[in-house]
This record gives C-alpha cells, structure tokens and sequence, in this order.
C-alpha cells in the first residue's frame, strides 16, 4: 500500500511539473525534460550527441559586468559600520572594564541579527523572509532601547551607548526600506496581492489536503482499525448525498482525487514559484478559483450530524490551504522605499490612503524625535531628568513597533493599526503625568522643549488621527460618530435591565448611578462640534461600565440587551489595545534583571521603573476606563477527563445533597403543617360536641 501510494505520488508530480499525459511513457518524459531544460548546456550536448556530434563542447563564459550598489546596500554598508565602531569603542572601554563579557555578548549577537536581517530583507516577496525580517527589526529595536536605558543610568558613557542605539536604529530603518526595495526592484508595481503564506509552504498544504481525503474515504491502511467505527466513511457517504440534496453537485468533483489535485495544482503553479507576475495572476485570480473550496468548506461543515473527525480534518487541511491564499500586509512598505514623486504611472495611482499618509509622517517625526531625545539630557542628569529621558527613550521604541504595524497593515483602521493606537496612549499618559499645562496646579516634571512637544503632538495625532470636522469625518471619525449614539442608547437599556432585577447595587457601588453619570457627561460632549471620542478617551469609561453591568446581569443568569454591532468591534478594539499595552508593562518588567547587570546605581532602579510602569498602568486606565485592570498571561490547560469527571460528580453529589436537604426541609414544613390542621379540625370537632347547633350547619373553621 505504502509503495503505491508514493507511486501515485510521483506520478502526479511528474504530470503536473512535466505537463504529461502519461508518466509511465519513457519518451514522453524526456521529450519533456529536454523542453524543460532546453537552455541548460547538458541538455544541449545530449542533443548534439543524438545528431553524431562530439558530446562535449567548451561553451564560452560569459563576462559579467560587476553589479552596482544600490542606494539602500551603501546605506547598510555605512549603518553596519557604524554599528562595528561603537561595539569596539564599547568593548574596549576601560570604564566598562567589569562588564566586559556581556558587552561582547551583545556585540556577537547584534553582528548575527544584522547579517541574519540585511539576507532575509532581499527576499521580502517570500512571506517567511518578511515575517523574519520584521521580527529582527524589533530585535534590534529592543537592543536600542536597551542601549539607551544602560546609558541613562551610566553617565560617563551615557553618549556612547545612545551612539550604539543609532547605529542599530539606522540598520532597522534600512531593513525596512530594502523590503520595500526587494518588492520594487522585481517590477511590484500597483499590486496588492502578497501570499499569505510562502511559496515552499503551498506543496506541503495541498499534500495535507490530500491525506486528510484519503483518510476519509478509507483509502489508506491505517484509517481504521479492526475495532473502530468508520465514521470518515459514513461522514463521506452522508456528505455526497447531502451536496446533491442542497443543489451543490459542481462539488461532489472535489471529493475525487484527481480533480482536487488539478485545483490545487493549477493555483500552486500560476503562484510561479513565487515571482511577481505569478503574484499578480494570483492576485486577479485567486479568489474566483478558490471560491468552490471555500464553498465546500462551509457547506461540510453542516453536512454531518454529529461531527466527524476525519470529516472535519479534511475541512480543516482544506482551508489551511485556501487560507494561503488571502492577501497579506506588506505592499505599504513601497510607501516608504520610494519616493512619493515616482509613483504615478510606475506603482500605480498616485491617491494615498489616510493610513498610508499616517505611516509617511510617523516615519518622519520618528526621525525628529530622535534627535530631539539626543539633546535632551545632555546639560542636566538629575534623577528627574533621567526618568523622563528613559520614558521619551522608551516612546521612541514604541513608534517603531508602530510603524510596523503600520507597514503590515492592510485596512483603514484594522488589527495592526488598532495596536499602533495603543502608544497614542502611552504619549498621553506621559504628558498629563509629567508635562500637564501650564495652568494645572501640578509641577512640571519634565522640561520639554518646544521642538519635543510639537513632535510628541503629531505623532499622537497620526497614531489615531486628527481631529475632525463632523461635516466631513474620515473612515474612523464616520465609526466614532456612529458608536456614540448606539452606545448612549444601550447604557440606558443595560440599565434598565439592571434596575428590574435590582442589581444596581448600594451606596458608592450603585452601577446604575455610574451610568447615568457616565451618559450625562458624553452627552454634553458628543454635542461639541470638535469632539473626537476615540482622541479624547471620553467613550472608555461609559464602555467599561456597560462592559460590566453586561457581566453582572450575565452572573446572576438574566439575559443582557443583545450588543449591537458596532459596539461588538468597539469592544473588541479594546480589548486589542490593552493587550498590547501589557504586552509592553510584561517586556519592562522582565527588563530589570539585566538593567541591574549592565548598568550602575547612580539612579535606584525601583524609581526608574516605577516611573515607567506608572505611565503604562496610567495608559491601561484611559483605555479600560478602570483602574482594576489586571496583566494576565497565564496559559490554561485543559483537564483531563479523571479531573473533569469527578469535579462533575461532586457537583452532582452536591446538587443532589442539596436537593434532599431541600426535600426533607419542605417535608417537615408539610408535616408541621398536617399537624396543625389536624389540631385545628380535632378542635372544630369538640367544640361542635361541647357546644351542639342546627345540624344543618356547617362547621365553622
């Protein structure tokens, strides 16, 4: 069985790389290797032989022009040497004399990443070489923060570690800028289709596929044993007849082998090995050919009644396979490798999308901002003046996972831009904590310059978007305005419902009063004509209180108002946003171990990350509109069917005690009462026999 499959295996690769008919045909198939490798010089010596020539013959060398540097290859080169220098000027201090070993530690890791990075970003067409190449950016961005944070906390080399911090910040800048490159220089013009999985990935998928077929309908030896149910047969034979039932006959092809295999075949092979014309057929194309598998797909899934197992593997491979080809993010990274000026006619129209304008500024003010933090501290290294220059520092590191986000995104205002949003919050926190206004009573703790404003307020106007004007709001303003009234019209059915079931609460714990409260203040402002919810932060704390009367009502078993849509993608935003702002409060928790290894204490170490972790905790607040939110990263495992049997069984035993103590409660009610009727009507009857009337009348009870 295990040889004639592999023989099917290999002839249908033969058919579908060769284009032949017949794979057992020795003619046909060397007719096909020769057209196939006709340019190959073999091939064309074994030709020459066939017609009496000499077999072998020198085939003159072609002379090759050296290849000229690109503009982003010169500009690795200079990052990378930079980087080479500060590494030695770090590594051969003798000021750093005691921490030596970790230094060139960092030093052979940052060299590796950087090859490892500057290798993977020529490849950006391939979906696993982008993905790599985005992961080594934020590798050597965490580097950079490190470097910064050890500086700040290291005066006498301060300087030098923010000088290494540059030179890594100029490697991943480039980095980002030859993907954009590597998608240009192979003629990406005007697409948007990038798989979403890589090319050496589709074979792999499609054999799943197949096996996950063969395992349904019984074809391989090891489906079922001599002691098991064929339940992938009767899943196969329930889901043939249910497909001809439901008027779907056109996919009954799919479940023969052949005919799936030429389906997936032909889209793995119009993929072109991954090149970009294959790429942009793909793009016109693949969504119509996949159509009947993903019909399958969601028709299958109701076919059978209970679920099949084998059925469901063979769904599941199915759509793994259509799944490669959605598009992924990527094709904005042309916005930032090119200038705007080329764009019309070469990549196609010139229009920019407000998320694409978004990412070009933030990748300016990146750059300004920069800058800006390397004068910062230079004149002044107080304790103050270090805790701020650690925050902007670890602002600066926020805008660069931002500008990722950005790049990877494809909507509007999706995932990725939905995470970027969170450092909106993070500049916000920080500026009402340690820069108020000038009115607020409170001390300014930081002595930000004008410069430094300017740029902290653009980059939180690009984060999340200006300021709009009602009469002509943006995609994400038209979703703001729209969320407000919706979501002032279900507190007050939440509330409603809170208060026919008396679960308002008590005293300063009277949800229903938050409620009210809340509804009034977003009234008064949804009515100014500059509001901007979202900006401003004004919706979380009314969503938060409906987010918890909606699990109150829940926890007492009352069926909560049923959550409108938009509401329903409110929520979900975030619930995005505050993970990824304790995605960064865990990654600074888990810094101060080796801040302590590299760095002096001339600035206690608990006042500096306190500094940090209030400002992360602050955003969390504005976001959750609570200050009970809780980090929570724990995996929770499954238990085992002992556990979970006898965990069920104690509930059971416990329900049943409790139903006897009810019982036996309401008997003994029941007897209490017997007994005083009984004494009652044994006091009718004497006194109807001490005191005889009309015997006509009835006995008086």
């Amino acid at each position: 069985m295990d040889s004639s499959m592999s023989r099917m295996a290999l002839d249908n690769l033969i058919r579908r790389e060769l284009k032949v008919s017949d794979p057992n045909d020795p003619k046909q198939v060397a007719d096909a290797l020769l057209t196939r490798y006709k340019d190959n010089p073999r091939a064309a010596a074994i030709t020459r032989e066939a017609q009496g020539v000499p077999f072998l013959m020198a085939t003159p060398m072609p002379s090759q022009m050296a290849q000229a540097m690109t503009s982003s290859q010169a500009e690795l080169q200079q990052a990378m040497d930079d980087v080479e220098r500060d590494l030695q000027e770090l590594t051969t201090s003798a000021i750093l004399k005691d921490i030596i070993p970790e230094l060139q530690g960092w030093a052979s890791t940052i060299r590796s990443t950087i090859q490892e990075g500057a290798n993977a970003a020529r490849f950006a067409l391939d979906a696993r070489q982008r993905d790599k190449t985005f992961g080594i950016r934020r590798t050597l961005g965490d580097y950079a923060r490190m470097a910064r944070l050890v500086g700040a906390l290291t005066p006498m080399m301060n300087v030098n570690y923010r000088k290494l911090a540059q030179s890594l910040d100029e490697v991943a800048s480039v980095l980002l800028v030859m993907m954009g490159e590597a998608l240009a220089n192979v003629g990406f013009n005007g697409g948007r289709f990038l798989l979403q999985a890589p090319y050496s990935e589709l074979q792999v998928r499609r054999d799943a596929v197949m096996y996950a077929l063969r395992n349904l309908v019984g074809a391989t030896q090891e489906a079922y044993g001599p002691n098991e149910w064929p339940r992938g047969v009767d899943a196969y034979r329930k889901l043939f007849s249910f497909l001809e039932s439901q008027g779907q006959g056109d996919l009954r092809a799919l479940l023969v082998e052949n005919e799936l295999v030429r389906v997936m075949d032909s889209l793995i092979h119009r993929a072109g090995q991954g090149s970009v014309d294959g790429l942009r057929q793909l793009g016109a194309t693949a969504q119509l050919d996949v159509e009947r598998l993903r019909r399958l797909v969601i028709i299958g899934r109701r076919a059978v009644t209970p679920d099949s197992p084998p059925l469901i593997a063979f769904l599941e491979a199915l759509q793994l396979f259509i799944d490669a080809f959605e598009s992924a993010g990527g094709f904005r990274l042309l916005r930032i490798a090119r200038p705007p000026i080329v764009f019309y006619g070469i990549y196609g129209s010139t229009t920019f999308l407000p998320s694409d304008e978004r990412l070009i500024q933030l990748a300016i003010q990146r750059g300004i901002l920069a800058e800006q933090l390397d004068c910062f501290s230079q004149c002044n290294c107080d304790t103050e003046a270090v805790k701020c220059q650690i925050i902007l520092d670890k602002i600066l590191y926020d805008l660069d996972r931002s500008i990722d986000l950005y790049a990877l995104g494809r909507n509007e205002f999706g995932e990725p831009e939905q995470r970027a949003a969170a450092y909106f919050y993070i500049i916000d926190a920080f500026l009402s904590i340690y820069n108020p206004p000038v009115s607020s009573p409170a001390k300014r703790r930081c002595d930000l310059s004008l410069s430094l404003e300017t740029a902290l307020d653009k980059i939180k106007n690009n984060l999340i978007g200006p300021k709009f004007n009602k009469s002509k709001p943006t995609e994400l303003d038209a979703w703001i305005v729209d969320l407000v009234p919706v979501l002032l019209s279900y507190s007050d059915g939440i509330k409603t419902a809170l208060t026919n079931h008396n679960l308002c609460g008590k005293d300063s714990a009277d949800l229903c009063t938050k409620l009210t409260d809340a509804h009034k203040k977003l009234s008064q402002q949804n009515t100014n004509p500059s509001f901007t919810a979202f900006i401003l932060g004004d919706i979380t704390p009314i969503a938060a209180l409906v987010q918890k009367a909606y699990q109150r009502l829940l926890d007492n078993g009352m069926q909560p108002p049923a959550l409108p849509p938009v509401l329903l993608s409110f929520f979900k935003a975030l619930t995005i946003l505050e993970q990824e702002l304790c995605i960064q409060k865990d990654l600074e928790d888990r810094w101060q171990d080796l801040v302590k290894t590299m760095a002096p204490n001339c600035v206690p170490y608990e006042y500096v990350f306190d500094a940090t972790q209030q400002v992360i905790n602050s955003a969390i607040d504005l976001v959750t509109g609570r200050s009970d939110s809780m980090c929570t990263f724990d995996i929770t495992l499954p238990e085992n069917y002992e556990v979970s049997l006898d965990r069920q069984t104690n509930i059971l035993l416990n329900n049943i005690a409790s139903s006897q103590t009810t019982v036996s409660a309401n008997l003994s009610t029941i007897n209490s009462q017997l007994t005083s009727l009984s004494n009652l009507l044994s006091n009718t009857v004497n006194n109807q026999t001490e005191q005889p009337g009309d015997p006509l009348d009835p006995p008086t009870l």
